[in-house]
């Protein structure tokens, strides 16, 4: 997708920032990315400065993903086969199968994901005012086996023109083990050897989600006139167990006394539910007005441990054990009225809308070992404004506002320190604020026969923001922990420039470049960051022969700041290509991603008391095999196109 930036752990940033990630239109346990095989995805919408009628909680814009759902009379299907190898195999398969008949259309669906894959890291941290720990260096090997599963069925009765009726059920299954080895040394500042241990973890995780969904639409007699009516709960039951084992060494690797064992675990019970009403009416024939509720409802139990062996046991640590319950409660109400300046709304030389979104949030959290507890209680309001002026219908200026909130997360809140690295240990901070921000975008949309271009210039600017502080103690751990920090400020320019000068090739261009500029000396007098990064992207589509279709694919972002530093630059190279076989009812796929295996990622970090650097590489080169097969429905041409709307 053109301006979205995924790192190698299916992080996801657009212009610097993460995005409110949807699945369907609503908010869900199932939106991080790795549980989604891209055979399930039907299309990703991406929604920069949102009206009034989205989520607040969406400062780095929406993205929305809607899996498929086949809707074509009688019944239809296609199956999926994929296999390939990176630094070791992986395999994924997928079906979809729907009837429609009468009033009814039934579909069922289901897709795996198999994974062997390998990380690697690298770290050192300068102690400044640590001489016997004054120079820290880790090495680190993983090797993990990945596995989802998702089955969906869905049912859908429309008994008139009028009204129709949606149900969706999914589950998934997620599973993960990894071996982990963490070797670290330190040296005094004279350069002589200090410590050395070799650390070993066995890290299980099981991840079990359902999610069902209820959707109601209702046409009225006047023309404009609707009612939508959607009500979702997803469950969420994850289970992690680590068993880490530490060996001493000595300075030419030698063990020496007995191993220091370890057991941790990290159970969460978690529910999302939506309930959103939208209401939609005409007034004269030039103009609209929207209005709705949405609630949302999160509740979450996290138990964790940390337990050391002693005496033939193991010795629950009461420092790093506790049992942690959130709730929170998000009511909002929106206003958006649209109009056009001119006769009728085909010919308006000017269109425009205004909004309102007011939210209120109730939220609160325990940690009963430690008595910890907090309570947030806060009401916003969130104006929306956009303007547009056509010289003609495709080519247009725009020029938009919007305020937005980025609410801290559960794994943002929760108070559990992770021990994995126990000198690099990282947590939850329960006293999070949300951070707020104002958002202002100017955009020229051009279209000529055979080319097209989409010019935005954007400013962002936010208050309490939320990023990750590494704080030293005098003992050599640096714990990781997020933090409220002043303000940053961000501004810059977007490019996406499409073109299609022959039947043969065509190509789609996507540029960003921004300035960030952090100041977080509420926090310490070294978060401080003033940083220009750009990202860009190019997709290069072949049409080689009839059926066959080769796709190259470039990307580039630059280092990104943060408070203490930046993050490392990261680029790589990606291809595909496709056959159609069959008549259009089958494909044949080859995908080689990473090719010159250059991904990966890392952060730089300074302060007055060290200098840190680390950098992380996952075996992101592979080649893929797919073979698809559809009856009584031809493969979308569109697979390899990319498509944009003015919103």
């Amino acid at each position: 997708m053109p301006t979205v930036v995924v790192d190698e752990d299916g992080n996801i940033s657009i212009r610097g920032k993460s995005p409110l990630i949807l699945i369907n239109g609503r908010n869900s346990n199932l939106s991080a990315t790795d549980r989604i095989p891209a055979s399930s995805v039907e299309s990703i919408e991406i929604i920069n400065n949102p009206t009034a009628k989205y989520d607040a909680d969406a400062e780095g814009g929406i993205i929305n993903i809607t899996l498929k759902k086949n809707t074509g009379r009688g019944t239809n299907g296609s199956v999926a086969f994929g296999g390939g190898f990176g630094a070791s195999g992986r395999a994924n398969s997928a079906f979809i199968i729907n009837h429609q008949q009468g009033k009814w259309n039934f579909g069922l669906a289901y897709d795996n994901r198999f994974a062997n894959r390998t990380r690697k890291a690298n770290a050192e941290r300068i102690n400044f005012n640590l001489p016997d720990e004054y120079d820290l260096l880790q090495n680190r090997h993983d090797l993990r086996f990945e596995q989802t599963h998702n089955l969906k069925f869905n049912a859908d009765f429309n008994p008139n023109k009028k009204n129709s009726f949606g149900f969706e059920l999914i589950g998934n299954l997620n599973g993960e083990d990894n071996h982990e080895t963490l070797a670290s040394q330190t040296n005094k500042q004279n350069g002589n050897f200090n410590f050395k241990n070799s650390r070993h973890s066995e890290e299980f995780v099981r991840e079990k989600a359902i999610e069902g969904a209820l959707n109601y639409l209702h046409k009225f007699n006047d023309i404009g006139k609707t009612l939508s009516i959607n009500l979702s709960s997803s469950f969420n039951f994850d289970r992690e167990n680590t068993d880490i084992t530490t060996k001493p060494l000595d300075s030419i690797d030698n063990n020496f006394g007995n191993p220091f064992l370890q057991r941790t675990h990290n159970y969460q019970n978690s529910n999302v539910s939506n309930l959103k009403i939208d209401y939609t009416q005409s007034v004269g024939k030039k103009s609209s007005f929207e209005t709705g509720y949405k609630g949302i409802l999160r509740n979450t139990d996290a138990d964790f441990l940390s337990a050391y062996f002693s005496n033939n046991i193991y010795v629950p640590n009461p420092k790093a054990s506790n049992v942690f319950h959130f709730n929170e409660q998000i009511h909002a109400a929106y206003f958006l009225f649209k109009s056009v300046v001119g006769k009728n709304i085909d010919s308006a030389k000017v269109k425009y809308d205004l909004g309102l979104r007011l939210e209120q949030v109730w939220n609160n959290g325990k940690a009963d070992a430690n008595n910890i507890s907090f309570s947030n209680q806060y009401f916003n309001f969130f104006p929306s404004a956009n303007i547009a002026y056509y010289l003609k219908p495709t080519d247009f200026f725009k020029l938009s506002f919007s305020r937005r909130i980025n609410r801290p997360n559960l794994g943002q809140l929760n108070p559990f320190i992770d021990i994995t690295d126990s000198l690099n240990p990282h947590g939850g901070n329960p006293y999070l604020k949300p951070e707020l921000a104002n958002s202002l975008e100017f955009g020229f949309n051009k279209e000529w026969k055979k080319y097209s271009s989409t010019s935005n210039l954007f400013y962002r600017y936010s208050t309490n923001i939320i990023r990750t502080f590494i704080s030293l103690d005098t003992n050599g751990v640096a714990l990781s922990m997020p933090m409220n920090f002043g303000n940053a400020t961000t501004y810059g320019f977007e490019e996406i420039f499409s073109a299609y000068p022959t039947k043969f090739y065509s190509c789609n261009l996507s540029v960003s470049l921004f300035q960030q500029i952090i100041n977080g000396s509420n926090v310490s007098s070294d978060a401080l960051a003033n940083y220009f990064s750009w990202y860009a992207k190019m997709v290069n589509n072949f049409s080689l022969w009839k059926g066959g279709k080769l796709q190259l694919m470039g990307n580039y972002n630059s280092p990104i700041a943060t408070p203490q530093g930046t993050r490392i630059a990261v680029y790589n190279l990606d291809a595909g290509f496709q056959q159609k076989l069959f008549k259009g009812k089958g494909a044949f796929g080859l995908v080689v991603t990473d090719i010159f295996n250059t991904q990966k990622s890392g952060i730089t970090a300074v302060s007055s008391e060290f200098n840190y650097q680390r950098n992380f590489k996952v075996d992101t080169r592979a080649v893929m095999l797919t073979f698809t097969y559809s009856f009584k429905t031809a493969i979308k041409e569109e697979l390899l196109e990319n498509k944009f709307s003015n919103e």
